[in-house]
């Protein structure tokens, strides 16, 4: 092996380390787990030889050095997403340069393609959201009217939270929006039906619920990372407040103005 492979120049350390510090970040803003994200720089930097490296990641941001303050690096990452595709085009790539069967610069075009995977079309997201909201309201004991009733919902909602993402509306705000309005369309869909709401309710609210944040989190606590971990139930915590206030308020004034609790 060619010594300057083993021994890089400050220039290509830096292109290096602006490699892998784009790789963190798009792994970290798609979904990934803090400790895996630590992970795959660290693989990547010892396969590229980049020596004396050391990584701190955050749920909002990654912090590395390359053993001097010239090679060094802190990134903020405030915009997270889950896009499950680009993390497992990027985690491939890694388990690739790891093997040796990858250039910088093929790299580095892989990692371009990576971030530039697109998010399900608009109708495929609608279709999901339908799906998806009865098929959850049949496992929580529903009738196939009340699926069809969370289905309406889905659909709506999904199609609500894709304009909401368009208009860049803040996450709190969609979700409590969200959650009023799967409550909301449920109870008259439900009433439409002439069935109970409740299971409607339940799973059409399924789609809005904080699994990945509530599941990384735990990751992140097994893991000892308590930091991240704390942030991410945060995280969680507040969406299940967001969803809760949303489906109270539209149940506490159709009782105001019914006078009848919906079931």
């Amino acid at each position: 092996m060619d010594s300057r492979e083993l021994y890089p120049s400050d220039e290509q350390r830096r292109r290096i380390m602006d490699f892998i510090m784009a790789a963190g970040e798009t792994l970290l803003e798609n979904g990934a787990e803090v400790f895996r994200v630590e992970q795959t720089m660290e693989i990547m930097a010892r396969s590229f030889h980049l020596r004396e490296f050391h990584v701190y990641v955050l749920t909002n941001g990654i912090f590395a050095s390359a053993g001097t303050a010239e090679i060094a690096e802190v990134r903020n990452v405030p915009v997270r997403t889950t896009h499950l595709g680009r993390v497992a085009a990027v985690n491939a790539l890694s388990r690739e340069i790891a093997a040796g069967g990858v250039t910088l610069d093929e790299a580095e075009h892989r990692l371009a393609e990576a971030r530039r995977i697109p998010f399900p079309k608009g109708k495929t997201q609608l279709l999901a959201g339908m799906s998806g909201t009865a098929c959850f309201a049949l496992i929580f004991g529903g009738t196939i009217r009340s699926a069809l009733a969370a289905a309406a919902a889905g659909l709506i909602v999904s199609g609500y939270l894709l304009l909401c993402e368009n208009r860049r509306l803040s996450n709190g705000f969609r979700k409590v929006s969200a959650a009023a309005l799967i409550t909301l369309v449920c109870i008259l869909g439900c009433h439409l039906l002439d069935t109970e709401a409740s299971h409607a309710i339940i799973g059409a609210l399924m789609i809005l619920t904080p699994g990945i944040a509530f599941t990384m989190g735990i990751r992140d606590f097994v893991q000892g990372d308590y930091l991240s971990g704390t942030i991410r139930m945060i995280d969680a915590l507040l969406i299940a407040a967001s969803i809760a206030i949303g489906t109270g308020f539209v149940l506490s004034l159709i009782s105001l103005l019914t006078g009848v609790t919906v079931v």
